[in-house]
């Protein structure tokens, strides 16, 4: 199996900060993703970043490799400190992306121990769930070939999140592989 994994916003738009962490979104998930690689054992793995061709190149890339299951890294954040949680955005037309979301929420918030958001979803969402009309993550699930699910583990702006995430930064990698391998399994 080919996990494709993408890191989210680029080194010039680098998402949100995070004051517990010090660190943005795109600096924290390329670390993240090294782990994931590190991690990784029987399965093939890559990451890509938009930083040249944006979201369509990280696919096209993606693509062009051969990924059959992509992942792209994200933590979500709000100008609510107690906002708290993870979510796992899938393509609504795509059963093979909710499922890899599905088990992706699963793994993540046994690493993490979080709550789901939003609270009431069990965290598996669709971006118009997620964010409303803004549909935040849209292009990220259809620009390329292979499922794909992309994950907001946890938030930057809640200091109980960050620590936990920074602790369980291994768990989280360790997560993502599990989940994308039990996808994988389970179509084959």
């Amino acid at each position: 199996m080919k996990l494709g994994i993408v890191v989210g916003h680029t080194s010039y738009r680098t998402g949100a900060f995070s004051q517990y962490l010090n660190t943005a979104e795109y600096a924290w998930n390329r670390d993240l993703a090294k782990r994931i690689e590190s991690q990784a054992g029987d399965v093939q793995t890559k990451v890509f970043l938009r930083d040249e061709g944006g979201i369509a190149g990280a696919y096209y890339d993606s693509d062009n490799w051969g990924s059959d299951l992509a992942v792209e890294l994200h933590f979500n954040s709000s100008d609510n400190s107690h906002d708290t949680g993870t979510g796992v955005l899938y393509h609504p037309d795509s059963a093979k992306s909710k499922e890899l979301a599905t088990l992706l929420c699963q793994e993540i918030r046994a690493a993490l121990s979080l709550p789901d958001w939003p609270a009431g979803t069990g965290g598996v969402v669709t971006p118009l769930q997620a964010f409303g009309e803004q549909r935040k993550g849209q292009r990220s699930l259809t620009a390329g070939r292979a499922p794909a699910a992309l994950i907001e583990p946890f938030f930057g702006s809640n200091k109980n999140d960050c620590q936990v995430a920074e602790a369980k930064k291994d768990a989280l990698a360790h997560a993502v592989i599990v989940a994308a391998t039990r996808a994988w399994e389970s179509g084959r």
